[in-house]
């Protein structure tokens, strides 16, 4: 029925179908109607075949469902809702059968109907009837007196046996099997054709009747009892051809793998002592008969996850082996910092190409070189303190660094800027942000010193120094205070200064408030002569922090 070519079953009820329809058109005499016991016959045989071939596929089913519920959860769904439909169907037909013959022969319905080997509801034998020819029972029970318009309503013992009835059921019946072969469009048009019910028919006569009067009214009790059965078998055989393809429509969807591989994907390579190692173990399937294509977008590119879409993009080069893609993306001049990529792998499945969203990010940092000098971490008063805190696998963005004496501000990718001011030492101490929660990443200690003084110099001369031309000393502007080989670029402004000398054998010293020497000064070491000395002392500088230092006195011999 669903492959479009009649199989020989379907042919010999369809003849049998002839057969009946033929002597229906003939006045037959009581014998000829005996034949029909023989086409019911083959008809019950029939069913008995199909139901055997039912129960084999429910269990089968059945089976499927227990072992993979997710799988067949559908399909066992739908056939249960099948088997009751057709079921309740057949049943009616049993009521109506046993109804005609037993009104028929006189007795009573409910003793007419028992179970077969196979627990299937059967009716009494049609070849015990001997009222065959009998019309009048079957045309009252199922159509009434107006074939033109059959009744529909219920007996008087509860249950409707009218043609019409039964053709509402098998309408409906009609329309659930075609619920679940919308995708069959060969099947689809098979149950419409078996279960087809026009407005209007023509008869053996060719005048116009109804389907009801053409089937049921003034027909022989053995024709309607044979037309009843021959429904029947419709019921049960297209119950068992959509069962056989709702459980193949199942096993068609599955994909078909060549091997398998075990894979371990962790979550990151890069573990912190006290941390735990995690990954992913499982089997990956691939069929390296139908390789699928990889397509990557462009970096930070969104796509629809539910239905991935991507026209162009990068294709990807696969393993013909293992089936895996193999990506390689440069990080140089992409910057540094978390990168975003998203792609679609289509594979050729049952039941067309079907589309796969994947996305990946990593996170590109510069090589970092950590050298931790453990004898000169020190913080100076007073300066800002440059700072690079990073470390090694996490991000920057993640690390939260915090320090007990001071204050510390961040400056830029990486960089700290850290005030001190009081005190002899200071920890810093680092936390990450790693799957959501903040971990310690550990302390380190940092003294805290003063920036040394600097060293007054003036003509070019310093504290060490013990002697001065007197070009170089008339020649000299003034004091400055330099801080030589400090890590730290610092100026201190010379602030005041005294010279001292000695002339006449009376010492005279004069004061300069800033770092300039003074037009006085400049007239006394003018005066002065090879062998006597000029003092400069009192030095003033300001240091960074703001305050006032004193430096150390220059004693110069003029020569």
């Amino acid at each position: 029925m669903a492959g479009g070519k009649e199989t020989p079953r379907q042919k010999m009820i369809g003849m049998m179908y002839l057969v009946l329809t033929a002597l229906l058109a003939l006045n037959v005499s009581k014998e000829i109607l005996d034949a029909f016991i023989t086409i019911n016959k083959g008809l019950e045989k029939t069913k008995t075949t199909f139901d055997i071939k039912n129960k084999q596929q429910y269990s089968a089913l059945q089976n499927a469902y227990n072992e993979k519920k997710e799988k067949y959860a559908k399909a066992w769904a739908a056939a249960q809702v099948v088997q009751k439909s057709s079921k309740d169907i057949v049943d009616l037909i049993n009521l109506i059968k046993a109804k005609t013959i037993g009104k028929t022969e006189g007795l009573d319905p409910a003793k007419l109907i028992g179970k077969n080997a196979f627990n299937s509801d059967t009716v009494w034998s049609l070849s015990r009837v001997s009222n065959k020819d009998n019309y009048d029972v079957n045309t009252e029970i199922m159509v009434g007196s107006e074939p033109a318009i059959p009744k529909d309503a219920n007996d008087p013992d509860g249950n409707n046996y009218t043609a019409t009835n039964l053709k509402k059921k098998l309408s409906a019946y009609r329309d659930l099997l075609k619920t679940y072969t919308k995708s069959n469009k060969t099947l689809t048009t098979s149950i419409d054709s078996l279960f087809s019910f026009p407005e209007v028919m023509i008869d053996a006569t060719g005048e116009k009747t109804n389907w009801e009067a053409l089937n049921f009214y003034h027909v022989p009790l053995a024709a309607t009892t044979t037309i009843l059965s021959k429904i029947q078998t419709d019921v049960i055989s297209a119950e068992s051809d959509l069962i056989s393809y709702i459980f193949a429509d199942v096993e068609a969807a599955t994909f078909k793998f060549t091997q398998l591989n075990a894979l371990v994907i962790p979550s990151k390579t890069y573990v912190l002592e006290g941390e735990n190692y995690t990954a992913d173990v499982f089997l990956s399937a691939s069929d390296n008969t139908n390789l699928p294509t990889i397509s990557l977008a462009g970096q930070g590119a969104k796509l629809d996850r539910k239905n991935p879409v991507l026209n162009g993009g990068t294709s990807i080069t696969i393993d013909p082996v293992d089936g895996m893609g193999k990506i390689k993306l440069p990080t140089n001049g992409t910057g540094i910092g978390l990168k975003h990529w998203e792609g679609v792998i289509k594979f050729k499945g049952p039941q067309g190409e079907v589309p796969y969203h994947y996305m990946f990010e990593y996170e590109v940092a510069k090589p970092a070189l950590v050298v931790s000098p453990t004898k000169m971490n020190v913080f100076y008063r007073g300066l800002e303190n440059p700072v690079s805190i990073s470390v090694p696998g996490i991000s920057l963005d993640s690390i939260t660094p915090s320090i007990s004496n001071g204050s510390i501000s961040k400056a830029g990718n990486g960089a700290y800027i850290v005030k001190v001011s009081a005190g002899s030492e200071t920890n810093i101490s680092v936390s990450a942000k790693i799957n959501g929660k903040q971990k310690a990443m550990g302390t380190l200690p940092f003294r805290i010193k003063s920036v040394p003084d600097p060293t007054p110099m003036f003509g070019g001369k310093g504290p060490s120094d013990s002697k001065i031309t007197k070009g170089d000393l008339t020649a000299s502007q003034g004091v400055r205070a330099d801080l030589k080989d400090f890590v730290f670029d610092l100026q201190y402004p010379v602030t005041s200064f005294d010279m001292t000398a000695i002339i006449g054998g009376e010492s005279k010293t004069l004061q300069s408030t800033s770092n300039k020497v003074t037009p006085d000064m400049v007239t006394l070491a003018g005066k002065l002569r090879s062998g006597q000395r000029v003092i400069i002392e009192n030095i003033k500088a300001k240091a960074p922090d703001g305050s006032i230092r004193t430096l150390g006195n220059i004693s110069l011999k003029v020569i």
